[in-house]
């Protein structure tokens, strides 16, 4: 019996394999890939000499792959030419000028980061680009971690009366090559080069803005191999550094801090003396400390904190509270809104910041902010002059501040 079942199975088992329809090979299309169709048209003869600058002509003509490229056009590439040089090319200069300057002064690398941040891995016609708020992160070429491929820098394109790519209005849509689209901005939307925190320690201005960061948590990292867990009262100087975050950050420089330190020290000398020469002359001394008075215990570590927790912009679900929105000076309309804020994640019903941006043509030129307390903390909500931004559009790689004239009061 066991004879017999040994060759029932050997029998059993050595029938053919079964014959399986061979997998057809793709079709992909011919014709002008997305590089090729910018060199056949003499309007974008610029951009496509930084495309070759960078060396990415057989990447974005390839026909196996599919891209969006935010392109722009020999106008635009007029103004990036310019402003890159220093003005050596002046506006008006010969088309060979500006040429040169592409072809042999532009670094090969500024221009591959360039052309890469510009590129989208998938074809996305402007039709299927979203017009909500906030607007929606696509990856870009540019990898941001090496052991992490698919975590790309984001760029932030967003369809509307007017259309941007972050904050550079769009010109034209839709320009078809074989292997994906051409949307056209109104000059080169570049990559940003450092964190928020590099970009925010090298302002002159925001000292004290610094200062209460290190008050509100720490100005170590504390995500370290002894210390794998973030720690929540450390987390805001974290994130600034963090470069696969995505964040909006209101600032307010050192005028805007002196004013709330007088305002506060003033309002409890006077209410402790009744003196107003009392109350000045203790003010006053307390501006002549620095951003040094932030770290005092003139002032309490939860006061400072949420202060700044109302300064970075948040989205708010029924589970959590987090920073992960670029608000750009264009995203905000000319009519006022109000946007979240991690204060929320304490107080849940909070409004948030209020916030309207004046506009020239299609850019923005400023914003207006308001908080919703008054100064000094607390009361009726505040109705007051809104803080102004003194510089827009500050772009990081994980994220854009705006530097403000006031500082904002959650209550």
């Amino acid at each position: 019996m066991l004879i017999l079942g040994a060759l029932f199975f050997l029998t059993s088992c050595n029938k053919d394999l079964e014959q399986l329809d061979p997998i057809p090979k793709p079709v992909y299309p011919t014709g002008n890939g997305v590089a090729a169709t910018l060199a056949a048209d003499t309007s974008y003869s610029f951009y496509s000499a930084m495309i070759t600058r960078a060396g990415l002509t057989a990447t974005l003509n390839d026909s196996t792959k599919s891209f969006t490229l935010f392109a722009t056009d020999n106008a635009g590439m007029r103004l990036f030419v310019t402003a890159q040089s220093g003005g050596l090319i002046p506006p008006g200069s010969p088309n060979a000028a500006y040429l040169g300057f592409i072809s042999g002064t532009l670094p090969v690398a500024s221009a591959a980061g360039i052309v890469q941040y510009n590129t989208v891995g998938q074809k996305v016609p402007f039709s299927a680009i979203g017009n909500a708020f906030p607007n929606y992160p696509y990856p870009s070429e540019i990898i941001l971690d090496a052991t992490q491929p698919f975590v790309r820098m984001p760029i932030f394109p967003a369809r509307g009366t007017t259309s941007y790519v972050n904050n550079m209005p769009v010109t034209a849509t839709d320009k078809v090559a074989v292997n994906g689209v051409i949307h056209t901005t109104y000059s080169v939307v570049a990559p940003p080069q450092a964190t928020l925190r590099a970009m925010i320690a090298a302002e002159p201005t925001l000292s004290y803005f610094r200062a209460a960061i290190l008050r509100a948590d720490s100005a170590a990292d504390v995500i370290t191999p002894s210390h794998p867990v973030l720690d929540s009262t450390k987390f805001l100087n974290y994130l600034l550094g963090y470069g696969v975050t995505n964040m909006t950050v209101l600032a307010p420089n050192d005028a805007a801090f002196q004013t709330l330190v007088f305002g506060l020290v003033y309002a409890q000398a006077f209410a402790a003396t009744g003196s107003v020469a009392i109350a000045t002359a203790q003010a006053t001394a307390a501006v002549a400390a620095g951003p040094a008075f932030l770290s005092t215990n003139n002032v309490t570590t939860a006061l400072v904190k949420g202060i700044i927790a109302y300064h970075f912009l948040a989205t708010q679900t029924t589970s959590s509270v987090t920073p992960n929105i670029r608000v750009f000076s264009n995203n905000i309309p000319a009519t006022s809104i109000f946007i979240k804020t991690l204060v929320n994640a304490g107080i849940a019903a909070h409004p948030g910041v209020s916030a309207q941006a004046s506009y020239t043509g299609p850019f923005a030129t400023s914003i207006a902010f308001k908080g919703y307390g008054t100064f000094p903390p607390g009361g009726a909500p505040y109705s007051g002059p809104a803080a102004t931004t003194v510089a827009i559009d500050k772009h990081a790689v994980n994220g854009v501040y705006h530097i403000i004239n006031g500082v904002l009061l959650p209550q």
